[in-house]
């Protein structure tokens, strides 16, 4: 641990604040008041030379009480989730009201479970030169560089140890699971389709309000909230963190909001097929489709309000489940980690 801490100045306080303020919706007064309580008093246990980019993060995971894998000096992230836990019941904001309605609904009508479609083997990992993650490592492990000047090398200077794939070390490490397939009740029936095919070329208004009446006759239908939760965002082309330099608006707060609200109604109603679930759910099987749609989908919009560090619990759940990663969202999580101030390696 470094010698001397930096301590917080109103400047500090003010930027983690609102970061704490955007993860959790406390309000920005009571998250300013948090961490000039307890900020400086944290620093002094943390590997933190400097509150930079990773300094800032590793605080803010630290006023938030989060438990991280450490692999260099300020650099972390939450811990790799052993099996899937409702997302409501881990990430720091509040779920919605709707969200939790929408929940319910489902939760009473005794939904159908995922079943057993096989295993998933992660052997093909190997066959790329994947190593799989020592669990017992600790950061003490690892050779650092040390600057002759201070004795450490700071956070901004020191190579992130997480390249761009590390995750990909963890599912090697987990070994063969089960694989599971979600209800076909989370998918639009046929006439549904042909419903939204009509309604095309008619108001967004429209057809809004057809697949708010499909939620409502149908609260299973996470493929139908998906939808909707789509309709409020100006486009993909906007708004797809994938697409570096797209033209177009930004989405308002207002437009993160309400899709943010759609996107959990549809995790929360999908959520009620899996129990104390370790298994994964492959894209392969297009009943599985709907769900890590909306998983990727709620990570997203969190990555647009700036909200990264709950789009990176979601992130890492979903790349448990789909490790197969065809939705693209380690690409998406190399991008929330930037966005956080985090260093990445070359390439990610």
């Amino acid at each position: 641990m470094p010698s001397t801490v930096s301590r917080t100045n109103e400047t500090h306080r003010s930027a983690i604040a609102r970061r704490l303020d955007k993860e959790t919706g406390m309000g920005y007064q009571k998250a300013l008041n948090t961490v000039r309580e307890q900020a400086d008093d944290l620093l002094r246990q943390l590997p933190v030379e400097r509150l930079d980019g990773p300094g800032c993060d590793l605080l803010l995971r630290a006023l938030m009480q989060q438990d991280i894998e450490s692999w260099g000096p300020g650099i972390g992230a939450h811990m790799w989730p052993e099996f899937y836990h409702g997302l409501f019941m881990l990430l720091p904001g509040p779920m919605s009201d709707a969200a939790s309605h929408a929940g319910n609904r489902v939760a009473r009508l005794f939904p159908e479970q995922a079943r057993s479609s096989g295993t998933f083997d992660p052997s093909w990992l190997a066959k790329e030169g994947v190593e799989p993650l020592d669990p017992y490592a600790t950061p003490d492990d690892y050779d650092y560089d040390e600057d002759e000047d201070d004795g450490g090398a700071s956070p901004v200077e020191c190579e992130a140890l997480d390249e761009p794939d590390r995750w990909k070390r963890h599912i090697l490490a987990a070994g063969p699971r089960p694989a599971f397939t979600m209800p076909p009740q989370h998918l639009l029936t046929p006439d549904e389709h042909n419903a939204l095919g009509r309604a095309g070329d008619a108001p967004t208004a429209t057809r809004k309000a057809l697949l708010e009446q499909i939620t409502q006759e149908r609260p299973m239908a996470v493929e139908a909230y998906i939808l909707r939760a789509e309709l409020t965002l100006p486009g993909p082309a906007t708004t797809d963190p994938q697409a570096d330099g797209a033209a177009g608006p930004a989405p308002s707060a207002r437009e993160l909001a309400e899709s943010r609200d759609w996107f959990e109604r549809a995790v929360v109603a999908g959520e009620q097929a899996l129990h104390f679930f370790s298994g994964t759910l492959l894209w392969r099987e297009k009943n599985n489709r709907p769900f890590l749609n909306a998983l990727y989908g709620l990570a997203q919009v969190h990555f647009l309000r700036g909200s990264w560090n709950t789009g990176e619990q979601i992130l890492f759940n979903l790349l448990a489940l789909n490790p197969y990663d065809e939705r693209q969202a380690g690409a998406l999580l190399a991008k929330v980690r930037r966005a956080a101030g985090l260093p990445a390696p070359d390439g990610a």
